[in-house]
C-alpha cells in the first residue's frame, strides 16, 4: 500500500469510529453538545447538523492552532452561529454544571496523567440523564509485525509508553464509567491497523527498516464507551 493509500485507509477507519461515537450521543435538534479534543472541528460540524439551527455545539482543544482551523472550517460551512470553539484544559472546562445534553471526548484521556480528573469534568458539565461518550486507545493491544516475539513486545511497550501518557486508557473506560455511576453503559471495540511499505508510524518511531518488499503491519484496538449520567435524587 502506498503512503497516500495508507493515510486514506487510516482516515476512513477513524471517520467510522467518530461516526459511531457521535451516534452514541443520541442528539436531537435543539440540544447542546460538547466535543472535547475537537481538533480541526470535523466532528463538531457533524454535531452541528444534528442539533440544528436551534441547538449549540462547543468544541474544546488544548492546541490553539487547532482551534483557529476549526473556527475557519465552521465559518466556511456556515455554522459558526451555533458552533463555538475554546482553547482549554480538559481537566478544567469553562462551563457550569449540567450545561450540556451530551458530551464526547475523542482520544483525550490517553494523553493525560490524571484521566479521571478530566472524566469527572466531562461528567460535571453534562446534565442528569445526558449521554457521555469516550473514545480512547487500548495500546496494550498494539502488535507490530516482527520475526521475533520478544523484540515485538518490547518495541510495542517502548512505543506506547514513549508516545502516550496513559496507554491503558481504553481498557479502563468501562471501569471508569461504572465507578462514576453511569447507566446503560455500552462498549464498542474496533481494531485499527497500519499497513505500509515505507511510512508506518510504528516503524518510523522504532527505527526499524520498513523497506521490505512485503511491507509491515501494525494493529491496535480503539475502544468507544458510552453511558447515561444518572438522574439526581432530589
Amino acid at each position: 500500500m502506498s503512503e497516500s493509500g495508507s493515510d486514506a485507509a487510516r482516515l476512513t477507519l477513524m471517520a467510522g469510529l467518530r461516526q459511531r461515537s457521535i451516534e452514541a450521543m443520541a442528539l436531537v435538534p435543539g440540544q447542546r453538545a460538547l466535543d472535547v479534543g475537537c481538533g480541526t472541528g470535523t466532528g463538531t460540524l457533524v454535531l452541528a447538523d444534528l442539533v440544528g439551527a436551534s441547538g449549540m455545539v462547543c468544541g474544546v482543544d488544548y492546541d490553539a492552532a487547532m482551534i483557529v482551523e476549526a473556527q475557519r472550517r465552521a465559518s466556511i460551512d456556515g455554522v459558526d452561529q451555533r458552533v463555538s470553539y475554546h482553547q482549554a484544559n480538559a481537566a478544567a472546562l469553562p462551563w457550569p454544571d449540567g450545561y450540556f445534553d451530551a458530551s464526547r471526548s475523542d482520544r483525550v484521556l490517553q494523553r493525560m496523567l490524571d484521566p479521571e480528573r478530566a472524566f469527572t469534568e466531562l461528567l460535571r458539565v453534562t446534565r442528569s440523564g445526558g449521554r457521555i461518550v469516550v473514545i480512547d486507545g487500548d495500546w496494550a493491544t498494539l502488535s507490530i509485525d516482527s520475526d521475533d516475539a520478544n523484540t515485538e513486545t518490547r518495541r510495542a511497550y517502548f512505543l506506547t509508553t514513549l508516545k502516550v501518557a496513559n496507554p491503558l486508557s481504553g481498557q479502563c473506560l468501562q471501569r471508569l464509567f461504572g465507578h462514576h455511576g453511569l447507566l446503560n453503559i455500552e462498549i464498542d471495540v474496533q481494531p485499527v491497523f497500519e499497513r505500509d511499505t515505507d511510512a508506518s508510524w510504528c516503524w518510523q518511531q522504532s527505527g526499524t527498516a520498513a523497506s521490505d518488499a512485503d511491507g509491515r503491519f501494525a494493529s491496535a484496538n480503539i475502544v468507544i464507551v458510552s453511558g447515561q449520567k444518572a438522574f439526581a435524587i432530589s
